[in-house]
């Protein structure tokens, strides 16, 4: 039997090294589209502000995969799949059989219309690729527009100021970071965008209307969508960029055939259902147990929750689960100092925290997030804020 792992990011490494956890003799085949080997996708925005090289993006030593036994084939773009014969076919014409197939394919940018502009200077930044074409273009004085107000628009715009780069940042909603921020929240981030780092923000702005800002070059950021084309013909998806259903072990309603990271749903733990969490540790966590579960050993994917952090000049901010409750089912605990640039949002079903927003102050995160993650209850709520660590009672 052979292993055939699509994907080299998080989910992929995380798989290959729970299958040679327990399983090292047979054939392990990684097939990846870009051609580097595995690097961290969150460090973009800071190769483009020069403050880490290539060289500090690698996750794993030169010698990873030898050392592993994993036959890396770079530059391989997977066009499709043979569930019966049980075989993986890339653009080269290149054929790869599987006994236990794991598609850690990622996620996409996606590109809203933008009809007559140089699409020479339009960018997104997903890969290093992506990073290093940016780069290129990110001399002082130049002229940048970004579409999208998410975190890793936001997290360009810095990086690119760092460069003496002129940003502008058009977002349609009626603030920045709209999914994981309210308002209050996110006013504290624009001010400190357009007070210290000079960023521009125009929020409720059309995508049409991009063409009124002058820029040398254009950078999108309107979310991602799942690698996931290849497998139309499978029956595993219904659409381009639907991401795949899976069960515990990360399986996929084919047999043998699994899913993770960002081209996968995962079962939300605070949501209590399966949505497309498509963030760093979701894909690590899913990776190793799909290679755990593909090795043999059963192990179950406990869930996820939706995590994000930044760091903008001084100013942190740490959110994760339900922020935005939508109905009145939920109690919301807010402690504000606006001046301070300081904000902290609770939200709790019941008596167990399921989401919370940080600014200015994020020591404790890590706190609340095992508390959401082990839906641990709550003996006193109104301290919850002041002594996270001393709250949990049982189960």
């Amino acid at each position: 039997m052979s292993y055939v792992i699509i994907g080299n990011s998080a989910a992929g490494i995380f798989a290959a090294e729970a299958i040679r956890r327990h399983d090292k003799e047979q054939p392990l085949v990684m097939l990846s589209d870009e051609p580097y080997k595995a690097y961290a996708r969150c460090l973009t925005s800071y190769y483009i502000s020069g403050e880490a090289s290539e060289k500090n993006m690698y996750l794993r030593p030169d010698n990873f995969y030898e050392k592993m036994g994993i036959d890396f084939h770079p530059n391989q773009k997977v066009v499709s799949i043979d569930p019966d014969r049980k075989q993986v076919v890339t653009d080269k014409g290149d054929t790869y059989s599987y006994g236990k197939l794991l598609v850690a394919t990622g996620a996409s940018p996606t590109f809203p219309d933008l009809d007559n502009i140089d699409q020479q200077n339009v960018f997104a930044l997903r890969t290093l690729d992506d990073a290093k074409r940016i780069a290129g273009f990110a001399e002082e004085g130049k002229m940048a527009v970004i579409l999208g107000g998410g975190l890793v628009s936001l997290k360009a715009a810095a990086a690119l100021r760092k460069k003496g780069v002129n940003v502008t940042v058009l977002v349609s909603s009626n603030r920045v970071l709209s999914q994981i921020l309210d308002e209050e929240a996110a006013a504290i981030v624009e001010s400190k965008l357009l007070e210290e780092l000079k960023i521009s923000v125009f929020k409720e702005i059309a995508p049409a209307m991009i063409h009124n800002f002058p820029a040398d070059f254009i950078l999108v950021g309107k979310g991602v969508k799942a690698n996931t084309e290849f497998l139309r013909e499978t029956g595993l998806v219904n659409k381009p960029g639907e991401p795949l259903k899976v069960n515990a072990t990360q399986e996929t309603k084919i047999p043998h055939i699994y899913a993770a990271g960002d081209a996968a749903l995962s079962f939300d733990i605070a949501q209590e259902d399966y949505v497309h969490n498509a963030i760093w540790p979701n894909a690590a966590e899913q990776g190793a147990a799909a290679g755990t579960n593909m090795a043999g050993v059963k192990k179950n994917h406990a869930g996820s929750i939706k995590m994000n952090s930044a760091v903008f000049g001084d100013l942190s901010i740490m959110t994760a689960g339900i922020t935005m409750p939508k109905d009145s089912g939920y109690k919301v605990i807010i402690e504000s100092n606006v001046n301070r640039r300081y904000y902290k949002k609770l939200v709790l079903a019941g008596d167990v925290l399921v989401g919370y927003i940080l600014v200015g102050d994020t020591s404790r995160g890590g706190v609340y997030t095992g508390l959401i993650k082990s839906k641990t209850r709550i003996k006193d709520l109104k301290k919850l804020a002041q002594k996270p660590g001393y709250l949990a009672g049982p189960k």
